[in-house]
């Protein structure tokens, strides 16, 4: 009986082994990303004296004023801080439809410097007459891509107003573009609460 069962043993330990060896090789497993949770935004208006304009913006951006060397240009960022994006936003007064058309092509010179690692850009033109705000907007799409979107905003006669969201960090868009279609929500926001002085 001892034979019967060391002979059992002998048979049945290695066709275990065998059987529970796989000769697949070992896969790493692929890279996964934080879930990332979007805060619902209240919006509150920014209205400043340097500014003939005002709009809504999300309460979980901050305003940073800079300081400009310019009389006539004027800058401030909108601090997407808990997201690290910041949406650049430049000010300046048109002396007349030259220098409109210049402060449009200078848009679309930015824009090309993002073609190249683009898969595309989206335009979207926007007009209201009852405000006199128009413009266009720029969603650029890609996952390398350090502006996802940009607008300029005119009255086309006195005011610019160019806006571009920056990431500041190495872009993987793929991996915040729950973050990125929040922030975009909230530019477009701004174009739609948008009010001259």
């Amino acid at each position: 009986m001892k034979r019967f069962f060391k002979a059992i043993a002998y048979l049945f330990v290695p066709a275990c082994l065998f059987i529970a060896c796989d000769n697949a090789p070992q896969m790493p497993k692929p890279s996964t990303y934080l879930r990332l949770n979007v805060e619902k935004p209240n919006y509150v208006k920014f209205q400043d004296n340097d500014f003939p304009f005002s709009f809504q913006y999300p309460d979980y951006a901050t305003i940073e004023k800079l300081d400009s060397k310019s009389k006539d240009i004027k800058w401030f960022n909108l601090r997407f801080e808990n997201y690290n994006f910041v949406a650049n936003v430049s000010f300046l007064p048109l002396k007349d439809s030259k220098s409109l058309r210049a402060s449009i092509e200078d848009c679309y010179n930015f824009l090309k410097r993002h073609e190249k690692l683009s898969g595309g850009i989206v335009e979207q033109s926007y007009n209201n007459n009852t405000k006199k705000v128009y413009g266009n907007a720029f969603d650029i799409k890609g996952k390398d891509v350090v502006s996802p979107y940009q607008f300029y905003l005119t009255d086309s006669t006195r005011y610019f107003v160019r806006v571009a969201l920056n990431s500041n960090f190495i872009p993987n868009n793929d991996s915040c573009e729950v973050v990125i279609t929040q922030l975009k929500k909230d530019l477009t926001n701004m174009i739609n609460t948008f009010e001259w002085r």
